[in-house]
């Protein structure tokens, strides 16, 4: 599966249609989906942010954060940049693939452009301090698996709100990272 999946998601990811959101008072930010070759199955890299941030703290997330235009010449240079930063993989080991769609978020107001690289694996990551409590991966195959994605009712300050979630890994991808990775798994449905 592992030879023709780079070629062929790339091929996809090209010839897709892809929905950029205009960014109209959010603000403009990117995440880096890395994809790992791992023990013969492809798995998605991601991390739990740290539990002392001020936001969005102990979630799982991708690595990544705002444009900053004085640093970036575009959002891939984002998305890049950031990884390097929170977990320590250099820009020049990743094989960019292409982007996703935007996303926007709601409680914290941005739009983001997911861009999908394949990184090396083994790699010697480095969690930055005070961001990143831990990086893990999730074979593609088990996100894929029936039962993988559920629907629950959670509580937000005495509001019922159906969450869809991946409880994986010991961890729960959801939010803005479980739609990211949905938007993955669709494209990779078609490669089946």
């Amino acid at each position: 599966m592992i030879v023709d999946f780079v070629p062929r998601l790339t091929q996809v990811l090209e010839a897709r249609s892809r929905s950029a959101l205009a960014p109209d008072g959010k603000t403009r930010a990117a995440v880096l989906v890395p994809l790992l070759p791992v023990a013969g199955d492809m798995h998605v890299l991601y991390t739990r942010r740290s539990a002392s941030l001020p936001h969005h703290r102990g979630q799982v997330a991708f690595p990544g954060g705002t444009y900053d235009e004085g640093r970036d010449r575009d959002l891939v240079a984002t998305a890049l940049r950031e990884a390097h930063e929170e977990i320590g993989l250099a820009p020049g080991d990743v094989r960019l693939l292409g982007a996703l769609d935007d996303i926007e978020t709601m409680t914290s107001r941005f739009v983001i452009t997911p861009v999908v690289g394949v990184a090396p694996h083994p790699y010697a990551w480095h969690p930055r301090e005070g961001e990143v409590d831990q990086i893990f991966t999730v074979a593609i195959d088990d996100l894929l698996a029936p039962g993988a994605e559920r629907r629950e009712i959670w509580d937000f300050s005495g509001r019922d709100v159906p969450i869809d979630h991946f409880p994986v890994a010991g961890q729960v991808i959801w939010g803005a990272t479980h739609r990211i990775t949905r938007n993955l798994l669709d494209l990779l449905e078609t490669l089946r």
